[in-house]
């Protein structure tokens, strides 16, 4: 029997040569530097949106808009706004509706006195208090000299502007949320004089000269102001104790 002469087997991957793709290294530089710039954004987003949690100062000027009307009149503390004082219910809706979003539509009488139409002030005080609060029309005075002329055949109040006494601003300082519930610490700032100016605080901000909790509740796309308190002690800034603790050393006169 004949023997055959058999060639060794060549292994396939001999004479393969692997070429260099010239374009490999920048495309990979490509890559790696998307990557990096997406982990850089990823960074900034991250930091931004900490901030956004940290920083609610645009939420508090809008609590502050809110209850500029109520607060400018120092209110005694309730916790339910049927127990309110009528005529405050109706002067806090009427301030709140002229600093609504119609107040550019107000016009003014030959005696500069702004005119607003008593819907305007019933639409403000459901929205601030709730539908169930039902206001009582009528004219009224304020710090004995503004006086707020209510017409009844037009159903329009005048009220002046041009002579207004200075009167408290808030400044939210905290905001805890629960549920719908919204409670807010708000310091009392008197109004900007020169005084007021000269013990403002290193940031230029008057110290408030007082502290109040002012209760909200979230209805829709609006929010109800459901109560006021005092603010508890445990609660007080550091400057409000110093204050209190000021006055109680104080020899009476």
């Amino acid at each position: 029997m004949e023997k055959t002469n058999q060639a060794p087997r060549r292994d396939p991957a001999e004479g393969l040569h692997y070429r260099k793709n010239k374009y490999a290294a920048p495309v990979g530089g490509i890559f790696l530097f998307l990557a990096a710039v997406g982990l850089v954004a990823v960074g900034i987003f991250c930091v931004r949106f900490t901030q956004s949690l940290l920083d609610n100062t645009r939420e508090k000027q809008k609590f502050e808009q809110i209850i500029t009307p109520v607060l400018m009149f120092d209110p005694l503390p309730f916790e339910s706004p049927s127990d309110v004082n009528p005529l405050f219910l109706l002067q806090s809706s009427l301030w709140s509706a002229m600093l609504g979003e119609k107040r550019a539509s107000y016009q003014e009488d030959p005696l500069e006195r702004v005119m607003v139409p008593a819907s305007d002030v019933d639409v403000a005080c459901a929205r601030l208090y709730g539908p169930d609060v039902k206001l009582e029309h009528q004219t009224f005075t304020i710090n004995y000299v503004d006086n707020y002329v209510y017409d009844e055949e037009t159903r329009t109040y005048y009220v002046p502007v041009t002579g207004q006494v200075g009167m408290y601003t808030p400044s939210v300082e905290r905001v805890v949320k629960k549920g719908d519930v919204y409670t807010l610490t708000v310091g009392y700032l008197q109004p900007t004089t020169a005084w007021t100016q000269a013990t403002a605080d290193k940031d230029g901000k008057p110290e408030a000269d007082k502290y109040m909790i002012y209760e909200l509740k979230k209805v829709k796309d609006h929010y109800q102001l459901t109560a006021i308190r005092d603010l508890p002690s445990e609660l007080l800034p550091e400057y409000g104790q110093q204050v209190q603790a000021d006055s109680a050393a104080q020899p009476a006169a």
